[in-house]
């Protein structure tokens, strides 16, 4: 039997490897692989639980010139005594410093995954310094793969590269587990009575980062101007914030602090027994790749109100397993959630769509299938 080829899955931080869960089982079958990150101890836990390889170089996640330099030449080592096969980078910083590395080193096969564009959004100066990086790292590659349509056609509509870009099967980076996302498995509790939530009241959630990007602003905005009229509502809110990097309006952590309808509970494990809590997910965020907690809140027969934006308007058939809605618009939001809230059969009856629209397009052992495929397939 041929020795497996060498893969080396690149983050910038090891805690983006959640978006392999599962799929670095599969990919260790096939591939002799290796987990490439910053050397903190998330990394090597993640390697032990998979039982593959791992090794640590430290890259800032910010822009930090000898910082990237130090980094950069680190990979360079690394990949001329390692001699990886395929490249798989992830992440904008990883991707940037280890494609570089792997084009001076001539590994093979470089694959660059796009996530999502981070230019989007910005302007000036950060706009354009983050558009050559990106151009840069499909440069670099050799093959590119985008998270979604929406990423791929924002790649070549942008000109940031005019090489093929392949999105595997309906895009998503690792499908959904429908298993474990399953508002009937009986680990899923209901967390209604631990937060004094009626059955009656109607559940408007969010999952995710509370960062001003994800349009935290204007959904608690939007609810308490909803609150006003309607006292049998509540906002629950999982995740934590990110105040170093994108910080709420003092008057949106006000509200959050103060109204007894708005729920936070912080970044949770388990996010299930918080998405069967909801009625409607609402997710107003500026920009995405993909929209993973959309899917997620799907599969556990929870329908959307979202941003038409990149990624997300992939999962959302508007008005038949969720809604769409104009990004930055919070007249929108607000109406939309009302509309929710005066149409509650309507809304049961989209619930009763969105598991078996998600099963349909993004069941993750199919997926993972694919993925496996691609890989093999590529020559070079």
């Amino acid at each position: 039997m041929a020795d497996k080829k060498k893969l080396f899955i690149i983050t910038t931080v090891p805690m983006s490897f959640v978006f392999f869960k599962g799929q670095l089982l599969v990919l260790r079958e096939k591939f002799d692989l290796t987990l490439v990150s910053s050397p903190e101890p998330a990394l090597y836990e993640t390697a032990t639980y998979n039982k593959v390889k791992s090794h640590g170089i430290k890259m800032a996640r910010e822009i930090s010139l000898f910082s990237d330099l130090v980094s950069l030449f680190r990979l360079i080592l690394y990949f001329l005594s390692d001699k990886p096969d395929i490249l798989h980078a992830n992440t904008p910083k990883a991707s940037l410093l280890s494609l570089a590395a792997g084009w001076l080193c001539q590994v093979p096969t470089r694959i660059y995954y796009v996530h999502g564009l981070r230019y989007q959004g910005e302007k000036g100066f950060n706009e354009k310094l983050l558009m050559n990086m990106e151009k840069l790292s499909c440069f670099f590659a050799t093959d590119i793969i985008a998270v979604s349509n929406g990423v791929k056609d924002h790649l070549q509509q942008d000109f940031i590269t005019s090489k093929e870009i392949t999105v595997i099967w309906n895009g998503s980076i690792n499908g959904i587990d429908l298993d474990y996302f399953d508002p009937v498995h009986p680990d899923v509790g209901n967390v209604r009575t631990d937060h004094s939530i009626d059955l009656h009241e109607f559940v408007f959630g969010f999952l995710g980062r509370l960062v001003g990007d994800k349009g935290i602003n204007e959904l608690v905005a939007a609810f308490e101007q909803l609150n006003l009229e309607y006292s049998n509502i509540k906002l629950l809110l999982v995740g934590g914030y990110e105040s170093h990097l994108d910080p709420l309006q003092q008057e949106t952590l006000l509200s959050i602090e103060t109204n007894p309808n708005i729920v936070h509970v912080g970044f949770q494990e388990d996010v299930r027994p918080y998405l069967k809590a909801m009625d409607l997910f609402v997710f107003p965020s500026y920009r995405e790749g993909f929209g993973i907690s959309i899917m997620e809140a799907a599969a556990m027969n929870v329908p959307a109100i979202s941003s038409n934006i990149t990624g997300c308007n992939e999962i959302i058939e508007d008005e038949v397993n969720g809604f769409l809605i104009p990004i930055k618009d919070q007249d929108a939001l607000f109406a939309k959630m009302k509309f929710a809230l005066e149409n509650r059969l309507m809304i049961d009856a989209i619930s009763k769509t969105t598991r078996t629209m998600i099963a349909a397009k993004f069941e993750q052992q199919k997926l993972w299938d694919k993925i496996v495929s691609f890989y093999e397939e590529i020559k070079h």
